[in-house]
């Protein structure tokens, strides 16, 4: 299997960043990686703040907790977030562009 197809495979299926690893291009792979990790991580804390106050909330009325429910709600709370939003296109960004850039950097390497 060729680098550019295996660099863009560890990109797609591990990690963004991980492809540059693989072709030994450190600095951009790991700087796509601390991106990705800041992005993740951001969306992790607000996603479960707002499943927090829909638990405290719920929990306040006396209703029960339904998965669905619980679901539903975070996900509308959520949904006009723009640090929640702008996290979410980070990451989708690093992950594309670490796959073209990837497959891109191994061709070149295979010239």
């Amino acid at each position: 299997m060729r680098k550019s197809t295996q660099a863009l495979l560890w990109s797609a299926a591990i990690f963004p960043g991980a492809g540059h690893l693989f072709l030994k291009y450190f600095q951009r792979g790991i700087a796509l990686i601390a991106i990705s990790l800041i992005s993740l991580s951001l969306l992790l804390i607000q996603i479960v703040q707002y499943a927090s106050q829909v638990i405290e909330k719920a929990l306040a009325e006396g209703s029960s907790l339904d998965l669905q429910y619980l679901v539903a709600t975070t996900m509308q709370a959520s949904a006009d977030d723009k640090i929640l939003n702008a996290a979410l296109w980070a990451l989708i960004l690093c992950w594309v562009l670490g796959m073209v850039d990837a497959y891109l950097l191994g061709k070149k390497l295979e010239r």
